[in-house]
């Protein structure tokens, strides 16, 4: 590597280290890495759908191909995993097979991610919106509750408010853009270090590689932000972001975010909800705040608040049980305000 280079992953080095992540960084600092971490295999968790008795579909999108599961009938119930390194529907296999002895079950991978379609491009928040309102329109072809986590909560409200024939109610995990309120989740230190490494080509593609496809990394992820018992952390957790992260141009995915183009303030959006929806949180999640989670149900009286015990980002790998008991309660909740709703007209 040149003298230059070094010097903008060391730049990058010390905004990860900002986020906790340095002993990860360091690591990996050597390209010679890359090549380890490409050899080094990582189980694929793609068919634990189909164990479960769900079909791999796909349906055309304007931004490209995207693969959903489908199992069960009845109303459709549509589940949406967040934006971030190695996010697929696989977040979801502990908790959607749950749900299908009584609702009609969806779970795509968005466009970009897991195992649809990887465009050489970056994505932004239409293109979220666009892939997601294929899928509700052409491959749900009804209206639909959704059950969305993080990020994919703002792709789901704005399409409730464009299309409000495809949303029929909105159940949100922990639901941020990453400027909630005016308020970047990347610190100064981020935004000027970090931030300028995501937008330079090629080196970013680097970053993206020496960060996203280490295992180390995305354990200490894990271990420090998405679960509240570090001991849960298993090879298969791991393997299961690792799978989806080192798929083929998952970059251009991925560093929207932390360019900064992707972020955006949620807080709107949950204000001027115009569908039935509730918030689930993590009692102990911390990489947004569960004060943000506060403030954003104190905008809508209307969106109740629930908080998962012992847990933090990620409650759906970790305590599953309690994830779709939570999302049950909630999904009753909506049918009381959908059926007073009925009845007011």
């Amino acid at each position: 590597m040149t003298t230059s280079g070094r010097r903008v992953l060391a730049v990058a080095a010390g905004a990860l280290a900002a986020a906790g992540a340095v002993g990860a960084f360091r690591r990996i600092s050597a390209v010679g890495e890359v090549g380890a971490l490409r050899r080094e295999g990582s189980a694929e968790p793609s068919g634990v759908y189909e164990a479960h008795g769900f079909v791999r579909r796909s349906v055309r999108t304007p931004v490209g191909e995207m693969v959903y599961h489908e199992a069960g009938e009845g109303a459709p119930l549509v589940f949406v995993h967040g934006v971030g390194g190695g996010a697929s529907s696989w977040i979801w296999s502990k908790v959607a097979p749950a749900f299908v002895g009584r609702y009609r079950v969806v779970v795509p991978d968005l466009v970009g991610w897991g195992e649809s379609e990887h465009p050489r491009r970056l994505l932004m928040f239409d293109d979220y919106v666009a892939g997601l309102g294929a899928l509700l329109g052409e491959a749900v072809g009804e209206p639909a509750v959704v059950v969305a986590q993080s990020l994919a909560a703002g792709f789901s409200a704005r399409l409730a408010r464009t299309d409000p024939g495809s949303v029929a109610g909105l159940v949100m995990m922990s639901p941020s853009g990453g400027k909630d309120f005016g308020r970047d989740s990347f610190g100064p230190l981020a935004r000027y270090t970090l931030t300028p490494v995501a937008r330079s080509r090629p080196v970013n593609l680097l970053l993206y590689r020496l960060v996203f496809h280490s295992r180390s990394f995305i354990r200490s992820w894990l271990v420090s932000q998405g679960f509240y018992d570090p001991g849960a952390v298993s090879r298969e957790v791991v393997d299961g972001f690792l799978w989806s992260a080192r798929k083929p141009g998952a970059a251009y995915s991925a560093l929207p975010f932390l360019t900064g183009d992707l972020r955006y303030d949620f807080a709107p959006y949950v204000r001027d909800l115009s569908v039935p929806a509730a918030m689930i949180w993590g009692s102990e999640e911390r990489q947004v705040g569960v004060e943000n989670g506060r403030r954003l149900a104190a905008l809508n009286p209307d969106v109740p608040l629930t908080f998962i015990n012992r847990a933090r980002a990620t409650p759906e790998l970790e305590l599953p049980a309690q994830t779709v008991a939570a999302i049950e309660a909630s999904l009753r909740g909506l049918s009381a305000r959908q059926r007073e709703e009925v009845g007011r007209t």
